[in-house]
């Protein structure tokens, strides 16, 4: 029996450790599972290393299956120069089982494998030439490895297109490629990038030995600071010393460090700031605005979106964007005749500003700083100093603290400022583990010791590009600076782009208040496109490096077209001059473009006339009701105008144009603009080239080709 009851016993427990191990294993296997299960993110992983690489040595996000590289450039500026190796590596997502048709242009080597199974292996100069690829597609997130090689010592071109029998030819939208983030190849590289992101902000170079900024350089590099050399002509000396003695104080993500740290904080910012306020003189005081030029401002301040990057209050806390700067205390800043002067003209002492240029003329620039001042702001309590500043100790202060490296403190039109020479070599910080300087997580303990208020995982990131890859700082990218500089520009407030919707319909509640009282007849105050009906048609950025010529880009950014595309909306596009070429080249590179356009050619006589046509009322596809030609305007507009078919030629790539033309709302959901052609690409206008409607869109591409000499149709 005691034997029997012991086996028992044993039998039991070997039950008892038999399911605990199923159920430690089961648990394994589903935490495995969900390990494995990507967390999916937009876009592809592009992948980059030269083809005598084995494995990729870098990668990024990728919104298209598209490459541009120049002939000995490098494609990121973590890989080398040579013969270009990209991989694009993620998912693809499809909504219905269906038949879908893949081609490709470019030059080199191809493969691309879907859901396992290699459908493209192509070689040659000419990619275009190989035959279209149908494949069925089952729904939901489909595996794709695309692989490319570039042809030595000459440029590399790829793009990637689909069709099915519901859209023609198109690359493949953003909007259905994804990838998985906790890709450890993209982590790795993502942390490099924001390290390297974060050197060129903070403007490491300027105080710090062991980097030389090159023509070839990233571009952040070269940026200055601010301009200080009429500081007394544009701040109020109160807000300067704040500012000066801790910038997070005013602004929680200020780029700039604060130096000034425990006893004497305050006594130190109030000298550098009374000496600062002796370069330049204030301007008059001008009279109290009349009420309607207030409320003329509070109209230009929805009108142009200002809410898209700033707020009229200050944010409460843990309701902070980082990306909008509160204008609650703008009167303590700014003097009102320099904030004017600035509004008109906001680059000009700093080349580099987020601020775009709106090209105010004075009359707005003078209301919006009355509405502006015109907003009751919070008190600050007084604080009792033991002595009045002093100026000439301000000025040494300054000198020892470097504040030259970065700022440009000379007279207007005396001797140029000469910064202090950068010491504290990166080398030798590295050899230290970066102890005790600006990347120590201790907290700074005396004065001149930077501190930026760097997160943990930024400081991780800095430390880490700091000692492994300050050679990328010679390598600049015009597709990754396009990216970082539509993200710091805030662009996704004002436009919509691939999957993600505009911000202004929602901050735009924000300040509907400012323009209640002048609704459009017939509308009625229930929503936001209801209040700002004519503001909502601002263009998306899905396809603009496909869309537009990169040398129009360039002058849209720069502010130096000469004239206005759409006349008819209250918002403007900003000028960003700084910025607009390498955006502008960024943006074609990114769709497989090069960064200039060829030249057009001479438009078809033939052609023409047909597509002239084609753009009547009467018997064509009506395009004059909608578009101006030249001084002509538009015959019967039944919402909103087209852009004028003078610029058209100018600013449209032929291609983008084709694909604009067959299907519309493919390019631009829900576009106003009709679809002219079948599934089969036939229009209705059987007595031009039998109804081919690419032969009719070319026709009329043909005679946009005529630019600025373009004439009207006649009946």
């Amino acid at each position: 029996m005691a034997r029997q009851e012991v086996m028992n016993r044993y039998s039991r427990l070997v039950s008892v450790f038999t399911v605990l191990g199923s159920l430690t294993c089961a648990g394994v296997l589903r935490a495995r599972e969900a390990a494995a299960e990507p967390v999916y993110a937009p876009g592809l992983l592009q992948c980059f290393s030269t083809a005598d690489e084995e494995a990729s040595t870098d990668c990024r996000p990728a919104r298209l299956v598209a490459l541009h590289l120049p002939a000995n450039t490098a494609p990121s500026p973590f890989t080398g120069q040579g013969a270009t190796r990209v991989e694009w590596r993620g998912f693809l997502d499809i909504d219905l089982a269906d038949d879908f048709t893949f081609s490709i242009e470019g030059r080199g080597r191809f493969t691309l494998t879907l859901a396992g199974k290699k459908i493209f292996d192509a070689e040659g100069d000419d990619l275009s030439k190989e035959k279209a690829v149908t494949v069925e597609l089952d729904s939901g997130k489909v595996p794709l490895l695309a692989t490319y090689t570039g042809p030595a010592a000459e440029t590399a071109e790829l793009r990637l297109f689909w069709s099915s029998f519901d859209w023609q030819r198109e690359p493949i939208p953003p909007m259905v490629l994804f990838h998985d983030s906790l890709d450890e190849d993209a982590q790795k590289s993502a942390s490099l990038r924001e390290g390297r992101e974060l050197f060129a902000r903070l403007r490491c170079v300027k105080c710090h030995a062991g980097t030389e900024v090159l023509e070839t350089s990233m571009p952040e590099l070269s940026i200055d600071a601010p301009s200080l050399q009429a500081a007394g002509r544009k701040f109020q000396t109160e807000w300067l010393a704040r500012w000066i003695e801790n910038p997070r104080s005013i602004r929680k993500k200020a780029a700039m460090p604060r130096l000034l740290h425990g006893t004497g904080s305050q006594e130190i910012a109030r000298d550098i700031a009374a000496w600062l306020a002796g370069r330049g003189k204030p301007g008059k005081v001008k009279p109290a605005a009349d009420p309607s030029v207030i409320k003329k401002g509070g109209e230009l301040f929805a009108d142009l979106g200002c809410f898209n990057c700033h707020t009229l209050q200050e944010p409460a806390a843990g309701a902070e964007d980082p990306g909008r700067i509160s204008l609650r205390n703008i009167g303590e800043k700014w003097r009102p005749l320099a904030l004017e002067e600035f509004l008109l003209d906001p680059d000009r002492d700093y080349k580099w500003i987020r601020m775009g240029d709106f090209q105010l003329k004075a009359t707005e620039a003078g209301a919006l700083v009355a509405f502006l001042l015109s907003r009751p702001g919070d008190p600050r309590k007084a604080q009792a100093f033991k002595r009045p500043p002093d100026p000439a100790r301000g000025k040494e202060l300054a000198e020892k603290l470097r504040c030259g490296n970065c700022h440009q403190l000379s007279e207007e039109n005396g001797p140029a400022s000469i910064p202090s020479p950068a010491t504290n070599n990166i080398e030798a910080l590295k050899k230290g583990g970066f102890k005790g300087g600006c990347l120590s997580s201790a907290s700074p303990g005396r004065h001149g010791i930077a501190n930026f208020g760097l997160e943990k995982e930024q400081l991780s990131s800095l430390r880490s590009f700091a000692n492994s890859r300050l050679d990328s700082l010679d390598h600049s990218s015009p597709v990754e600076f396009a990216a970082r500089q539509m993200r710091q520009l805030r662009c996704g407030a004002c436009h919509e782009r691939d999957s993600a919707p505009a911000r202004w319909p929602t901050l735009e509640e924000e300040v509907a208040h400012l323009v209640a009282n002048r609704l459009e007849p017939g509308n009625k105050p229930e929503s936001p496109e209801e209040k700002f009906s004519v503001v909502q048609a601002r263009p998306p950025l899905t396809w603009t490096g496909e869309k537009l010529r990169p040398q129009w880009t360039k002058k849209q950014l720069a502010g130096t077209l000469d004239y206005e595309l759409r006349p008819w909306l209250r918002s403007r596009m900003p000028r960003f001059p700084a910025r607009a070429q390498g955006i502008a080249e960024g943006l074609a590179l990114q769709h497989g473009y090069p960064a200039v356009s060829e030249p057009l050619g001479k438009p078809d006589p033939a052609m023409v006339k047909v597509g002239k046509r084609l753009a009547l009322r009467d018997g064509g596809f009506s395009c004059v009701s909608c578009h101006g030609v030249g001084k002509k305007p538009p015959e019967a507009v039944f919402e909103v105008p087209g852009t004028n078919f003078m610029y058209a030629g100018e600013r449209l790539r032929r291609e983008h144009f084709h694909r604009w033309m067959l299907d519309p709302s493919r390019v631009v959901k829900n576009s106003r603009m009709p679809q002219f052609a079948d599934d089969e690409a036939r229009s209705p206008f059987t007595a031009y080239y039998e109804g081919d409607a690419r032969k009719q869109f070319e026709a009329i591409w043909q005679w946009f080709l005529e630019g600025r000499n373009i004439s009207p149709p006649a009946k």
